[in-house]
């Protein structure tokens, strides 16, 4: 009701607040010299527009399948970065960590498989262990803020002058130019907000972007320049479980388990509790010379990421299913007979921390060009892109407190367990039962940096019409890959907690619990510096180094002949990779002081042939096939054997992955309607080969694991087929035929449907990783007379989470849907005032294993307030 109360009483003062003098110049928001820049519909490289309305023009006339969104729609939602704004578009599934959007899978397919680009120059992956899988190849698109992009463009169906990376498809982030407006011009957003949640205050919104031409009459130059920072102390909490997992499961105290029961015994409940400190950054621009209409020059550069300070304050009840491997019994597990629906037990009480810091940056630098002689078009350019991924700090402590405490759960309601210690005997909020057992500390690098060239040419033909083009080019991508972590010990002299733990936190998880007594982090830092550190020593265990170098030619013919469109062309790719990572012996010892190295080279050819017809000049009908590659993931080709003695488990990558390919059909209907309106529908096929999966196996081996009869053996491999079928269909219409004030209702829905199979183990197919059926984006809203109002609902469902040893021990992310408010109101012709508020019914991030009433992660962020001004000059 608070939140409702809130919002219903913001939109009112904005609602009210509507000045009629403001009416006409609020339509035009947007719309400034600096956004005509709407490229033709055979320029050699498409970018998306600031402007709504040349966005759908964009879209409508190109040759291939595409979603574009400008800068003026990203506004009309409260997304903090990139990845939140791409999944507002049709096909598109968000991933979220900590609060907030990171990776987005195309039409089913996982980012790792999925292309990204920022002004034409490929983007990379800042933290390779931190994507789905561990495949290191997505991008994290939170490290974009939406203040340094005009747009995006979501790429569907491959064209043979793109980047044959990505299955599903590829984003292109468009950077601000300058290059094509009449009048200088200033715009950026100043924001501050409230997130409940631990009770932040925050999130601090500030955006600026300059730019203007000058240089004489025709002012060949010109120059903009951007700058953003949003900075927010995000908290929330957690509760994780690990499951007993025994079918034979029996009780030597009491009477046997039913298979429900069995089922759902814990073997220990972790109480966490994060809170989050964020500095996302992102500045750059771009200088270029325009002599005229036929040359251009350029110099581009973009810096982004963030800096996360996070603590972690973790109580776990443990030991609740003590198991024995001979008797098949569970000596400290029984029923419990005050509650039948119960369990009764004893615990092990600890509590951990967490006290890091890591830095992600993506950096992209370019400079080129675009000459035009005649009916042949020249362009190319020379890039550096980066990205990096540095953790600072890392310190993980544990307190060991009481053990064989008489305990009692009862989780028949999954998501809020009952929890109690019997008896009331002890606290877990007294500070003095606790020792401080280990203190860790490790830092990582990792480093990913790619030079690249290329050039494309254009001749205008005109073989069958007015507007043909033979289109033809190349590329080299110089890509290197690396990741050390490190690690550091210490002397710690024996001590019981002190002062290093305070006060108890009570109101966890909605006054439902207590987190116990909180670490105190600047105590463990200085207890660092004085105990006789060593020095960080690299975890050659967890190292890789990766190269791989890619040489890239195409040639294609388009045809935009009035009502009929298409490409046909094929481009052909060859891959040299080198892969680089240490071996060990069975009992961790390093077996040489060099790294082993494994090589890879290989051909692809990606033929395309892409229509598309015009049955009027609103009604636009395509079909395409198309082609594309999703390499291996750095760490499942380069990762040495590891060996979990503790588990039983063997773990090796493999170096004979091959790449998976995909051929890719599509067909769509399109109706533009007016005020950027649009219908549509559309179906696709994906049609994959050698899919990279895990595949666990068990068997025996004497020497790691003597007497052992179950030995678990993960590694990754090829699967030779799957697919990812689906529809999708998208309305978006703002009803202006309606009488005013009623002429600014409009309604924006798309829906996403994807039937996908793989085989992941020996005769058992499941759909594909990170997968969801179904996803849609719903909105009502309201735009006229100065007024903007956004009520915005988002679905995504479940997915296949991680691959477990067998189906019961798959995990699974649940079904999720937010939603979130936006309004404004134009307060004079340059300024607007805003209210944002993102995920208004609390909706956690749930994650489960083998079935949904056996949840082991559940996230609570409650809703983020964000309030301020928007101006444009």
């Amino acid at each position: 009701m608070r939140k409702l109360a809130i919002l219903l009483a913001t939109s009112a003062v904005l609602a009210c607040g509507s000045m009629p003098a403001y009416a006409a110049e609020a339509d035009k928001e947007g719309k400034s010299d600096a956004d005509q820049n709407a490229p033709a519909p055979n320029d050699i490289v498409i970018t998306a527009p600031r402007d709504q309305e040349k966005a759908r023009e964009v879209k409508k006339n190109a040759l291939n399948i595409v979603e574009v969104q400008s800068a003026e729609s990203i506004a009309k939602y409260p997304d903090f970065n990139a990845a939140e704004a791409l999944s507002r578009v049709p096909g598109i599934s968000l991933s979220s960590d900590t609060g907030e959007g990171r990776f987005v899978n195309i039409r089913g397919i996982d980012g790792n498989l999925n292309g990204a680009t920022y002004g034409g120059v490929v983007l990379l992956n800042t933290n390779p262990g931190g994507t789905v899988f561990g495949s290191g190849r997505a991008v994290e698109f939170d490290t974009i803020p939406t203040g340094a992009i005009d747009g995006f463009i979501v790429t569907k169906t491959g064209m043979p002058n793109h980047d044959a990376e990505g299955l599903g498809g590829s984003i292109e982030l468009t950077p601000r130019s300058a290059a094509n407006v009449t009048h200088p011009f200033a715009d950026g957003a100043i924001g501050y907000g409230y997130e409940p949640e631990h009770r932040h205050g925050g999130p601090l919104n500030l955006d600026l972007a300059v730019g203007g031409r000058f240089g004489g009459a025709n002012k060949p130059f010109s120059i903009v320049l951007t700058g953003s920072w949003r900075e927010d102390r995000r908290g929330f909490d957690d509760i994780e479980e690990d499951y007993v997992d025994q079918p034979g499961l029996t009780s030597a105290a009491g009477p046997a388990f039913s298979a429900g029961q069995v089922n759902k015994a814990v073997a220990d409940y972790q109480l966490r509790r994060y809170d989050y400190h964020r500095r996302r950054f992102g500045y750059g621009g771009e200088f270029a010379y325009t002599p005229n209409e036929n040359h251009q020059y350029y110099l581009r550069a973009s810096v982004a990421g963030y800096v996360e300070s996070v603590l972690k304050n973790r109580l776990t009840y443990d030991k609740l299913g003590e198991f024995d491997d001979n008797t098949k019994q569970a000596d400290t597990l029984s029923i419990d007979p005050t509650n039948p629906a119960g369990y009764a037990t004893t615990t092990a009480i600890t509590i951990k921390g967490t006290d890091e810091e890591e830095t992600h940056r993506n950096q992209v630098y370019v400079i080129g060009g675009k000459d035009r002689f005649g009916a042949f078009t020249l362009d190319y350019h020379a890039a550096y892109s980066k990205a990096t991924f540095s953790v600072g700090r890392n310190y993980g402590t544990t307190f060991n407190g009481p053990k064989n405490v008489p305990f009692s759960y009862d989780n028949s309601n999954p998501d809020f367990p009952a929890l109690a210690i019997v008896g009331g005997a002890t606290d877990p909020n007294n500070a003095s039962l606790y020792k401080l057992a280990k203190l860790s500390n490790t830092k990582e690098k990792a480093d990913d940096h790619e030079w690249s060239y290329a050039a494309n040419g254009a001749l205008d033909t005109h073989w069958i019409g007015s507007n043909d083009r033979l289109q033809f080019g190349g590329q080299v991508r110089l890509r290197t890959k690396t990741d050390t972590p490190f690690n550091q010990s210490f002397t710690l002299a024996p001590t019981t907690a002190g002062a290093l733990l305070g006060s108890a936190i009570t109101d966890f998880y909605g006054d439902r619990y207590s987190n116990g007594p909180q670490i105190d982090e600047k105590g463990i830092e200085a207890l660092a510096a004085n105990s006789s550190p060593s020095a960080f020593i690299p975890d050659l265990g967890g190292y890789f180094r990766a190269k791989e170098d890619i040489y890239a030619g195409y040639a294609m013919y388009t045809l935009d002949a009035g009502k009929l469109g298409g490409v046909a062309g094929v481009r052909v790719e060859h891959t040299k990779a080198t892969y680089q990572s240490y071996s060990f012996d069975a009992d961790g010892n390093l077996l040489s002081p060099d790294p082993v190295t494994r090589r890879r080279d290989y051909t692809n050819v990606f033929p395309t042939v892409q229509l598309r017809y015009s049955l009027d000049p609103t009604l636009v009908i395509r079909a395409t096939y198309s082609t594309g590659i999703g390499r291996p993931g750095f760490s499942q080709v380069a990762a040495p054997i590891t060996i979990d003695h503790d588990n039983e488990i063997i773990t090796r990558g493999n170096p004979d992955l091959k790449p998976t390919t995909g051929n890719n059909f599509d067909l769509s209907i399109e109706k533009y309607l007016p005020h950027s309106g649009i219908l549509s529908l559309g179906a696709f096929d994906k049609e994959l080969r050698n899919y990279v999966a895990k595949r666990t196996a068990f068997g025996t081996d004497p020497v790691n694991f003597p007497g052992v009869t179950k030995v678990e053996f993960d590694t990754f491999e090829n699967i030779p087929t799957a697919y990812a079928r689906g529809v999708e269909a998208a309305y978006d219409q703002r009803f202006a035929f309606l009488p005013a004030p009623f002429d600014g209702i409009g309604v924006g829905a798309n829906v996403t449907y994807v039937d996908s199979q793989v085989e992941l183990r020996s005769g058992e197919k499941r759909q594909l990783p990170a997968t969801s059926k179904w996803t849609w984006n719903a909105a009502v809203y309201y735009e006229a007379h100065g007024v903007q109002l956004r009520l915005s609902a988002q679905y995504v469902g479940t997915n296949l989470f991680g691959i477990g040893d067998t189906p019961a021990l798959d995990v699974f992310q649940s079904p999720r849907t937010t939603l979130d408010f936006t309004s404004s109101i134009g307060l004079t012709r340059n300024v607007r005032v805003y209210f944002n508020a993102k995920n208004l019914t609390n909706e956690a991030l749930r994650i489960y294993e083998g079935s949904p009433d056996r949840p082991i992660q559940r996230e609570f962020y409650d809703a983020t307030f964000e309030g301020g001004i928007k101006f444009k000059f």
